[in-house]
């Protein structure tokens, strides 16, 4: 009697699997870095998952006064031009421009320092103060850390201990730059042909 054999599967680990996808992700900001730039953006984020609908790279830009359609359109023909050319990405994969919107991801010290004293939401990768998830307003962004004010209560955060962030909207400066006005509903329609 013979050994019998199966079919083989690898099986990689969640660590494995997020090397792998920053490994993409550095590499596409290395190649695009220069190119948004030329064309008076810089890149936020660069996000590069798997969806229902196969992989997907975001790219996510913001000049300012912020970034327009026409914007993306541009930085996704370039950089999609230079992505063919360089193929960091050994797969089929939608490529997608656009801003980071409001609520953008904090990431390097200058999103920091943009984003003082409006609110942000910080999620540690270990508890700081008893809590790993925290929104507050941010105090001050150094060189090795942040400073948020909690509910009256300041919270000293390093780089190293953030999992991810992002800013916050400010409701109640937006309720009063809008004297105060709830946003309008849209109702949602659908039309037959």
């Amino acid at each position: 009697m013979g050994l019998r054999s199966g079919p083989t599967f690898l099986v990689l680990g969640p660590d494995v699997i997020d090397a792998a996808v920053r490994g993409v992700t550095d590499a596409v900001r290395a190649i695009a870095a220069d190119a948004v730039r030329a064309e008076g953006a810089e890149i936020v984020d660069v996000e590069y998952r798997r969806e229902p609908a196969g992989w997907v790279l975001r790219i996510f830009i913001d000049k300012q006064g912020g970034v327009g359609l026409n914007d993306c359109q541009r930085v996704s023909e370039v950089v999609g031009t230079l992505l063919e050319v360089e193929d960091p990405i050994p797969h089929a994969y939608t490529l997608e421009v656009s801003s980071p919107g409001l609520t953008r991801p904090l990431h390097a010290p200058e999103d920091w320092l943009r984003a003082v004293g409006g609110p942000v939401k910080v999620v540690t990768r270990e508890p700081v103060g008893g809590r790993q998830s925290m929104t507050g307003r941010l105090l001050r962004a150094g060189p090795e850390g942040i400073c948020l004010d909690v509910e009256g209560t300041e919270v000293e955060i390093g780089y190293g201990l953030i999992a991810r962030a992002r800013c916050e909207l400010d409701w109640p400066a937006r309720a009063a730059h809008d004297g105060g006005r709830e946003p309008r509903r849209r109702r949602k329609t659908a039309r037959r042909r």
